[in-house]
């Protein structure tokens, strides 16, 4: 499979499974065709047209043409200039890598994180919190989170890539969104007498089992094992990047209970004490595997061919469905 056809259907696994609406989806998509349309000059030269038919910025090619013939991957969630001389390493010993699929967005993919972290208005919304309550705590962060990224050195992964010839890209709102739907469906939508037996559901998914032997399990960082779950939510799994502390007390207040999230920062902690929500981190480079492996299970149906190469904390788990 080419390499754009394989990205063009990753994408659109990603909105198949995003929280919002497939209608929302193309009237967004509309509106930056049309914008395009109107501009002129160096605006219209600058602008990245990518965005009038997918609707994740931090996911895209970083590096290649889009007609590479992929069959053959080296994923990893962090993939950065060592893990790309580990691949032409992998490769000048034998090992079939024609591409790097990365999670964690590098080049273009990082430069417009802020942008998608929109989403999370829309996955708050579902658990009860208003849209303009939401909008109005997350544009501060999300302005923070631009000027930070601003500032790095974001091409050094596409550049090495690029020097080495592997065609590479990034897909994490995609999976972040497939392993979003995934907790929700196998875990928040069912009851549990308490945190311990929550806990113990959570370890029946076969990455974060493995991540847990290995040290790196599943853990409650507010609230106690006897304690009752009231009603559950994956809202911290997709939508770029941490959201704004604020959006703990809307939850609270929406009658959230307990939270599952990928990682938990400290200022969020001291929140979800304040307001009494139960949080459990489901250990994040276990969560970013189901998310990856999700994907990788479709796109294996679709591309028969297609062998994995595993790196930077991704484990491999092929599901039956």
């Amino acid at each position: 499979m080419k390499l754009q056809k394989l990205f063009a259907r990753a994408v659109a696994i990603g909105m198949e499974a995003d929280p919002r609406s497939k209608k929302s989806l193309e009237k967004m998509l509309k509106k930056q065709k049309d914008r395009y349309q109107k501009l002129e000059g160096k605006e219209k030269e600058l602008f990245d047209q990518e965005r009038t038919w997918n609707p994740y910025s931090d996911s895209r090619i970083i590096a290649g043409t889009g007609e590479e013939d992929v069959t053959h991957l080296m994923v990893g969630i962090d993939v950065e200039t060592q893990e790309v001389l580990l691949a032409d390493r992998l490769r000048e010993k034998g090992t079939k890598i024609d591409c790097l699929l990365i999670h964690h967005p590098e080049g273009r993919a990082l430069a417009d994180l802020d942008k998608v972290m929109a989403l999370q208005v829309d996955v708050l919304e579902l658990v009860g919190v208003p849209v303009n309550h939401s909008e109005a705590n997350l544009r501060p962060r999300m302005d923070k989170v631009w000027r930070a990224i601003h500032a790095d050195n974001l091409f050094r992964t596409e550049r090495a890539a690029e020097l080495l010839g592997f065609p590479a890209f990034c897909c994490h709102t995609i999976t972040d969104n497939l392993v979003w739907q995934f907790m929700e469906k196998t875990i928040s939508n069912h009851e549990y007498d308490d945190l311990g037996e929550l806990l113990k559901a959570i370890l029946e998914i076969p990455e974060y089992a493995e991540y847990a032997r290995k040290g790196n399990p599943p853990i409650i960082v507010n609230g106690g094992r006897s304690g009752r779950t009231g009603k559950i939510a994956a809202t911290e799994f997709t939508g770029g990047t941490n959201g704004p502390e604020e959006f703990l007390e809307s939850q609270s207040r929406a009658g959230v209970g307990t939270i599952l999230t990928m990682h938990a920062t400290e200022k969020t902690l001291e929140e979800a004490k304040k307001h009494h929500v139960n949080m459990v981190q489901c250990s994040h480079m276990a969560s970013d595997s189901i998310g990856i492996n999700l994907l990788l299970d479709i796109l294996a149906k679709e591309e028969k061919r297609l062998t994995v190469t595993e790196a930077s904390g991704f484990v491999r788990v092929k599901r039956k469905k």
